[in-house]
């Protein structure tokens, strides 16, 4: 099967213009999300799970979902209007579009070994599958669309959707912190704020709590920091969290600023925090002699 040529930047796009300088609708995200299930569906990315057509037996062959893969939504996701979902994606709203895209990345599978049924053209019917591969080439051709709606969201390797990393932070989210950090008042602590600042759906103040919580982190490395840094850096450094509303209820504090400042802030304390560490780390190695 001949691929289409991938995605790219065309020329209104990289000059800031045209349509996709907006998001999209829900609608047509509906459009281009039941485009990529139905050419899974065509390259059997599916088969596993739903199984397949034959006109020898006169109906499908057996995927670890049937006779009836609406039961399996309604058990996982309590949704008894979904299947099939040719029938019913008109009518969905935001969360029940998230919810199919997530539990259908759970069931692709690549489709490796099989034979082919040539009577009636009737096609392949596959044997093997590579679930892996199959998730990983779902979620690539989903994330090309979910970064285009209204709050750009992405797929992670779990199948979640969460808040999409810009571009140019996407290294430092990957990089793990030092071994030599604390599990539980560092690690930890970074990890779950991490997850509440990029949960799918996640509020102001929740977000407002993720940052607060990389600027307690901050504060436990403080003495550490003031051997590192100088004093004047150490002091702005705790301002901006002493003075934006995030670590104190103080009706003095500024509070009239949008997720932008936010997520600038928030990318601003991790990347400080693996700074530090590795500073850290580096000057309690023992030279060797």
């Amino acid at each position: 099967m001949i691929e289409p040529p991938a995605p790219r930047a065309y020329f209104s796009e990289r000059h800031g213009r045209g349509p996709r300088a907006r998001p999209l609708t829900l609608e047509e995200i509906k459009r281009l999300i039941a485009s990529i299930w139905t050419g899974f569906d065509r390259e059997c990315y599916m088969q596993e799970a739903l199984g397949y057509y034959c006109v020898d037996r006169d109906g499908d062959g057996d995927g670890y979902l049937s006779p009836d893969p609406g039961a399996y939504f309604l058990r996982v996701l309590h949704r008894d209007s979904v299947w099939p979902w040719e029938q019913h994606i008109d009518s969905w709203d935001e969360d029940t579009i998230f919810d199919m895209v997530e539990s259908m990345h759970d069931l692709v599978a690549k489709p490796l070994e099989g034979t082919f049924h040539s009577f009636s053209n009737c096609g392949w019917h596959y044997s093997t599958f590579d679930r892996l591969s199959g998730r990983a080439r779902y979620r690539q051709e989903m994330n090309d669309v979910l970064k285009r709606w209204t709050t750009p969201y992405e797929l992670n390797e779990q199948g979640e959707i969460i808040l999409a990393v810009p571009e140019q932070f996407a290294p430092l989210l990957a990089a793990p912190l030092p071994a030599s950090a604390d599990p539980e008042s560092v690690t930890q602590k970074v990890q779950s704020a991490v997850r509440r600042f990029r949960a799918r759906g996640s509020s102001m103040e929740e977000r407002r709590v993720a940052v607060r919580d990389l600027a307690d982190v901050l504060e436990a490395l403080r003495t550490e920091a003031k051997k590192h840094m100088t004093k004047k850096d150490e002091g702005a450094l705790f301002d901006i969290a002493n003075n934006f509303h995030i670590r104190h209820n103080d009706e003095a504090q500024l509070r009239e600023y949008d997720v932008i400042w936010l997520a600038w802030i928030f990318y601003f304390y991790l990347a400080t925090i693996q700074a530090l560490l590795h500073t850290i780390e580096r000057s309690n190695v023992t030279p060797l002699a």
